[in-house]
């Protein structure tokens, strides 16, 4: 009797254990919203955020970013990682530290900036960073009273959303990340760290 008494409690918090934890993972990936498909036109053209090695793309109106080598996004309060700007997105708990500490205007401090064709970006990024690059080039920042011509290398992409209602809207001033949270810089979207 004692033995079947043992086997019956095992069974139980076996049963009722493994439900738990399946559960608890079932209810954490239902909560995470995956962000929009979106479609570039053509590959994006990047800027060098100053003292960071990030690379955000100028030309659209969602926060998308570049470092060590993969993707970041930041959406619905979630961070997302890719090996293509493009796409497809997967939910990481943790981005990198130096992304959510950005400063909240960095699309306005890097205006003016060098614009750096994706092409010369997937090319150089790691000798860049390995070797400091943009610590010794000003980070890309163009001379006092001399603009860029932001077009030298073509037009900045453009993007279409697919799958999400509502409209894109403009890139606000000001956006950025900081401290895990995203401000103003996503048009529709409002991101941040949970």
């Amino acid at each position: 009797m004692m033995k079947k008494l043992l086997i019956m409690e095992t069974m139980l918090l076996l049963l009722f254990g493994f439900s738990g934890q399946s559960m608890a993972g079932i209810h954490i990936g239902v909560n995470i919203p995956l962000p929009p498909v979106f479609v570039f036109s053509a590959p994006p053209e990047l800027v060098v955020i100053a003292g960071t090695y990030v690379y955000y793309c100028p030309g659209v109106d969602v926060d998308i970013f570049f470092y060590g080598g993969n993707w970041y996004r930041p959406y619905g309060g979630y961070w997302y990682r890719s090996v293509s700007y493009d796409g497809p997105w997967a939910y990481i708990a943790s981005p990198p530290s130096v992304l959510v500490s950005l400063p909240p205007n960095y699309r306005v401090i890097t205006r003016g900036y060098r614009r750096i064709p994706y092409a010369e970006l997937h090319r150089n990024w790691q000798a860049w960073q390995r070797d400091r690059y943009w610590e010794h080039h000003n980070w890309g920042r163009t001379e006092p009273g001399r603009m860029e011509d932001q077009t030298q290398h073509g037009l900045a992409p453009s993007f279409r959303e697919r799958g999400h209602s509502g409209s894109a809207g403009p890139v606000h001033e000001g956006g950025g990340v900081h401290g895990g949270t995203v401000h103003g810089g996503g048009g529709h979207e409002t991101h941040g760290r949970r």
